[in-house]
């Protein structure tokens, strides 16, 4: 009987060990949203007619980051954290040099490129939604591509 309590007393103990302040991916809250149209060469979009460009769109979760790569690739991220998505301050912003996106709540950097991680405690990329273009129409859909 006593071997037995020892055993499941450690089994406890190294459950609670693993339950540290590790980082961790919790699901991010999914809202669907209308296809979005925007037509480029409108001057509220200017920001998207240079490399590196952004504008930042009031759908999805906590809004929609639109990053211009290169004249034929835009890439759309959701701008909630994927490390703690349910804080309130879990919000991402494209930092001051427009070189990554970052999280002023975990401090996480995120490739503007591709959404992944490049330092802080994010393991995961941010939500990626398709953003396809014809012509000089960018169309944003609530189709997550990762």
């Amino acid at each position: 009987m006593n071997k037995i309590f020892s055993i499941l007393a450690l089994c406890f103990m190294a459950g609670m060990m693993s339950c540290g302040d590790e980082s961790y991916q919790s699901d991010i809250p999914y809202t669907s949203f209308a296809d979005v149209y925007i037509n480029l060469d409108l001057p509220e979009y200017n920001s998207l007619a240079i490399d590196k460009g952004y504008y930042e769109l009031d759908e999805g979760l906590r809004g929609i980051i639109i990053y211009r790569e290169n004249s034929g690739s835009y890439k759309a991220y959701e701008r909630n954290c994927p490390y703690h998505p349910y804080e309130a301050c879990a919000t991402v912003s494209v930092h001051s040099s427009k070189l990554y996106i970052f999280c002023p709540c975990c401090q996480s950097q995120f490739n503007s490129n591709n959404g992944y991680p490049m330092g802080g405690p994010a393991q995961y990329p941010l939500r990626q939604y398709g953003a396809y273009l014809s012509g000089r129409a960018l169309t944003i859909t609530d189709e997550v591509l990762n």
